[in-house]
């Protein structure tokens, strides 16, 4: 249990560090930022099983909505939950349970595997971030400001996630951590 717990709260750090490595990119005019938030989201979710996911996401949000400066930029509230880059806070939730669930107990996944695995979460993703945004300006503006300024990095990240979890699964990190949590 205190492996399970260890894990948890690292994955919260690591999320929230990941938020504030982040990068305006000057394109969009949301307010939405490029950072690696959903390459973290990708990795712990290979670390945990489905339930601490859940648990460690939640939690993730939680702080933010309690105004700890936890999402991109050091910003909180529900008015981020609720703003332009809201979908993609919750979007974390769904792509991420989905990566968990079909990883976890797997020793060894194939790198396309993996891939593919990555590419359908931030699809996902970004189904969430525009749906979310298109309801407070419709969707060819949320398309305009959500999708297209963000995509090659999202394909980049996707990649980088399949690589990473590839070698640390083949390398058994994983397969050793996840012992440790089930106890």
């Amino acid at each position: 249990m205190t492996g399970r717990i260890t894990f948890i709260c690292g994955a919260i750090l690591l999320l929230i560090a990941s938020a504030y490595m982040n990068y305006d990119i000057g394109i969009s005019s949301t307010s939405i930022s490029f950072s690696f938030q959903s390459l973290a989201v990708f990795i712990i979710a290979a670390m945990l099983r489905p339930k601490d996911f859940l648990i460690s996401i939640m939690l993730y949000l939680l702080l933010g909505f309690m105004q700890l400066p936890v999402f991109a930029e050091g910003s909180s509230g529900i008015s981020k939950i609720l703003g332009p880059s809201g979908g993609f806070l919750y979007g974390f939730v769904i792509s991420g349970y989905i990566v968990s669930s079909a990883l976890w107990g797997k020793e060894k996944p194939g790198f396309l595997f993996l891939v593919n695995l990555y590419l359908q979460a931030t699809m996902i993703l970004f189904f969430f971030g525009i749906l979310h945004l298109s309801f407070k300006s419709g969707l060819h503006y949320a398309v305009e400001q959500a999708l297209l300024p963000f995509w090659k990095m999202a394909i980049l990240k996707l990649v980088l996630a399949a690589i990473i979890v590839y070698f640390m699964k083949r390398n058994a990190i994983l397969i050793k951590a996840t012992k440790i949590i089930s106890g």
